[in-house]
């Protein structure tokens, strides 16, 4: 890393640039986990090593703070609701003059640390590192949580959602009619599956396939599908308790991840599966995809599975 002889503007972007790739290697080799991730495993404890990326707003940034003390605070969620975390750190730790407003006000950022406590209504923690984690491009960087997303037409099999004949009114209130197990099938006929694989309770996904095509590359999808047992739009609630379906799905160490409902796809469910996704991404490359009910419908109509009117 060469610093010496650089300006000071220059040498920050190098250190941090440095820092940034020795901290994602440091989260894949150890396997650093979530704070909602350690709750649910029964390990969050004092001490314990994390990373997050939410919203939190930074106190004590202004140029007029005089004082080195420095806070982000930001609101928890899922399994860790009604909690507030706390990240206490002070203006030594900056390497740069963007934090200060980078930090300032609300704002989302990636924070890697370790927590030192915790009461019933607060956890408080040091960080090691705080951030944007972007991806490399070849004109500008873009956040990673930008590029997860994998619209259903990018994937070959999909390709006849193309937003033409889309159901509306009473014409989508016939997705009604259509069994999850269908969806299924037709899912395991595009995707060339042998069989339909049969339900069981505690499964981590409803479907795995290793013939997802997305640009010439074979892929290995896993999906979590959700029929119309419950037609409206979907809730972490619909997801078990704490939205653990969700969870069960990034257990498996898939490169797509495609969540199908009948109908809309709330943007709570949208938000955690973005955020899961964002997680496993930093241990392997993944992707994920939203098949809700309009697009689920335009592929029965494509194959000849729409319901016919009564």
């Amino acid at each position: 890393m060469a610093l010496q002889g650089q300006n000071v503007s220059m040498a920050s972007a190098i250190l941090s640039n440095e820092l940034g790739a020795y901290v994602l290697d440091a989260i894949t080799t150890s396997s650093i986990k979530t704070l909602d991730q350690l709750e649910r495993d029964g390990q969050l404890a004092e001490g314990s090593l994390f990373m997050h990326y939410g919203q939190v707003s930074g106190k004590g940034f202004s140029w007029a703070n005089k004082t080195p003390a420095l806070c982000l605070t930001g609101r928890l969620e899922y399994a860790l609701a009604g909690k507030k975390l706390i990240v206490d750190f002070t203006k030594n730790g900056l390497i740069n003059d963007t934090a200060y407003t980078r930090m300032q006000g609300l704002t989302r950022l990636f924070i890697f640390g370790y927590v030192t406590q915790i009461d019933d209504y607060t956890i408080r923690a040091v960080p090691y590192v705080i951030g944007d984690l972007v991806k490399a491009a070849p004109a500008f960087p873009a956040p990673i949580i930008t590029t997860l997303e994998l619209r259903p037409q990018e994937i070959q099999q999909f390709a006849s959602i193309n937003g033409s004949g889309m159901p509306r009114g009473a014409e989508f209130q016939r997705m009604k009619e259509v069994p999850e197990r269908t969806v299924k099938a037709l899912l395991c006929s595009l995707l060339e599956e042998p069989d339909v694989p049969a339900d069981w309770g505690g499964e981590e996904c409803d479907l795995l396939s290793n013939n997802l095509l997305v640009g010439g590359q074979r892929q290995l999808g896993a999906f979590l599908l959700k029929g119309p047992a419950r037609f409206h739009e979907m809730k972490p609630s619909d997801l078990g308790k704490n939205a653990d379906q969700l969870y069960r799905l990034f257990n498996i160490p898939a490169q797509i991840y495609v969540i199908q409902h009948c109908h809309k796809i709330g943007a709570a469910v949208r938000k955690q599966a973005l955020a899961l996704a964002f997680t496993q991404n930093l241990v392997a490359p993944c992707r994920i995809c939203f098949l809700d009910g309009v697009s689920t419908a335009q592929l029965l109509q494509a194959n000849g599975l729409w319901p016919s009117r009564s």
